[in-house]
């Protein structure tokens, strides 16, 4: 329970996951849209604006041979410039998250659109490693910028019957904008080169963050519930929400480890080609939404989130397995892979679900997912360096699996801690 200037406000949670936070004194706390109604074009539009940042991140996978072929990259350059937006994530996240909540959810997010805009701009005319890293950095801040502020626009634009879809749905935008890059990024490529398409992603940001503003605009003023800083970090450092990033480490360093690596074990261990290699990549990436919108919708239908993540973190175990096994052919490395990102998909859609639960209110989230994307950041940055060091020593994949189990093992034990917490 939690007083503030003579207002009381009780936390409830619906379906032992949904938070619905109500004033029981002072009626005049605004929210955003009516209680028992969502708002699903403000719900999508913020989901698509995630997916369009996430582009940010996709657009270098394709395009990574051409900009190390023209500006002359050394590989440890190239990998920076991919691990840039996960290093700043690991740094700053609840940072970000935390000055969301205090200036204003719609503002941050219009900031961080245009920022990230600014930096493919800025990238599509370097024309060396120093300008290229500086847009990336840029870019980054950007991003994190806005993926803080937008899940608590969708926690304001959905009811409470809603929340656990709507939250399940915004768990995807990464796979989804990830996914999509892959797809449309090749063909931008051949039309005009990587600097085209840094110049596309960022007319494509600023034109939806335009649209963004005009779907929010008088709708997602800040909100009635005024909490100081210490109120809301108190709020976020108990046992559960701790609990839930701990996990978000677990799997985000099993899922960045295997996506990275079976597109490198299908072409050296199996003589996969490159694009069949590529393509095979993407299927697992886009994979990861059906778990995602699959565990919102379960959610709301009453399956219980600890339950949920118990399953993801099994199934992400067994399916790692056998993807980095060196018994495994590549036809069942691809299925095993591709329900790993499925089943794994389950873990970031119940825990924005539970993101909305130990929140102040579903609408005032932000720094919860920057605490949540700060520990994907950390998995991000970790995973395939603990992978990449055990292959390396023992000169075999199958090695891996130390790694793989061990979070695994992990990632379990935090759900089944969440069994009382939610």
């Amino acid at each position: 329970m939690l007083v503030r200037g003579g207002t009381v406000y009780r936390r409830d949670i619906v379906l032992g996951t949904a938070a619905s936070f109500r004033c029981g004194c002072v009626a005049s706390a605004r929210e955003n849209i009516d209680v028992n109604q969502t708002s699903w074009p403000r719900v999508w539009v913020a989901f698509v604006a995630g997916c369009i940042g996430a582009f940010q991140i996709g657009k270098t996978f394709a395009s990574l041979a051409l900009i190390i072929d023209e500006l002359a990259l050394s590989l440890i350059q190239a990998g920076l410039i991919l691990s840039l937006f996960s290093l700043i994530a690991a740094f700053a996240g609840a940072g970000f998250g935390l000055l969301s909540d205090r200036i204003g959810h719609l503002r941050t997010a219009l900031a961080g659109l245009l920022v990230s805009a600014g930096g493919a701009f800025l990238g599509a005319t370097a024309t060396g490693v120093e300008v290229l890293l500086l847009s990336r950095l840029i870019e980054g801040f950007g991003f994190i910028l806005a993926v803080v502020a937008l899940p608590s626009l969708i926690g304001g634009s959905a009811s409470d019957r809603s929340r656990p879809l709507a939250m399940g749905l915004w768990g995807a935008f990464m796979p989804a904008g990830i996914g999509a890059s892959m797809l449309i990024t090749p063909v931008l490529l051949e039309w005009h080169g990587w600097r085209g398409l840094w110049n596309d992603v960022g007319l494509v940001i600023l034109v939806w963050a335009a649209i963004l503003f005009l779907t929010f605009r008088g709708a997602s003023g800040k909100s009635g519930i005024r909490l100081s800083t210490a109120d809301f970090v108190a709020n976020i450092l108990r046992v559960g929400p701790l609990l839930v990033v701990a996990g978000f480490v677990c799997y985000s360093s099993l899922y960045q480890s295997l996506t990275a690596f079976l597109p490198t074990i299908l072409v050296t261990e199996y003589g996969v080609t490159l694009a069949n290699s590529a393509q095979l990549g993407a299927l697992v990436v886009v994979g990861n939404i059906i778990g995602n919108v699959s565990a919102g919708w379960l959610i709301g239908r009453g399956f219980v989130p600890w339950k949920l993540l118990t399953v993801s973190f099994v199934a992400m175990g067994v399916c790692a397995t056998l993807v980095f096994a060196t018994v495994s052919d590549p036809l069942v490395k691809t299925f095993a892979g591709f329900l790993f990102s499925a089943f794994g998909g389950m873990f970031p859609g119940t825990a924005f679900v539970l993101a909305a639960a130990y929140s102040v209110k579903p609408s005032h989230m932000a720094l919860m997912a920057g605490l949540m994307l700060q520990g994907a950041g950390i998995g991000q940055t970790i995973g395939p360096l603990m992978v990449g060091s055990v292959v390396e020593f023992s000169g075999s994949w199958n090695s891996a699996n130390a790694v793989v189990i061990g979070m695994a093992g992990i990632g379990l034990v935090c759900a089944l801690l969440l069994r009382k917490r939610t």
